[in-house]
């Protein structure tokens, strides 16, 4: 069946409907795991940005523990900060200054807003509609 087209239901029996919305829902549930996977992406953004805004409020020679690993910590303090590292992807790290950092930032959160989470909240609907139509026939 070419793509885009439409699936005649009354044409099916209950058994290939039976099989087109089991097909429906499992892709339904890997979109919803998509779907979380940004959610989580976005929520790490969003407190990447919060700590970039604290970080840049805080004083030279403020002391804080500096992250070793996820459970390990060395005491450091902070030294007068006019550009920082930003992680751009697959290890790339590129050092910008706060503003720079923070419009980084804000256009990541703004891109998975706008294509990502909409696009695959709007595939997720189309599928439930679906899954609904094979379960009424």
């Amino acid at each position: 069946m070419a793509e885009g087209e439409g699936i005649n239901l009354m044409a099916l029996n209950m058994q290939q409907l039976s099989q087109l919305k089991q097909s429906i829902e499992e892709e339904l549930n890997g979109l919803q795991g998509a779907l979380q996977q940004l959610q989580v992406s976005k929520s790490k953004l969003a407190i990447s940005r919060q700590s970039l805004n604290r970080l840049e409020a805080t004083p030279a020679g403020t002391p804080m523990l500096v992250p070793v690993t996820g459970a390990m910590y060395v005491r450091g303090e902070t030294t007068p900060l006019e550009t920082l590292l930003v992680d751009v992807g697959t290890g790339y790290l590129i050092e910008k200054s706060f503003d720079e950092a923070k419009a980084f930032l804000d256009r990541k959160m703004a891109l998975i807003d706008s294509q990502a989470i909409n696009g695959t909240v709007n595939v997720m609907n189309q599928k439930t509609l679906m899954a609904h139509a094979a379960a009424a026939k």
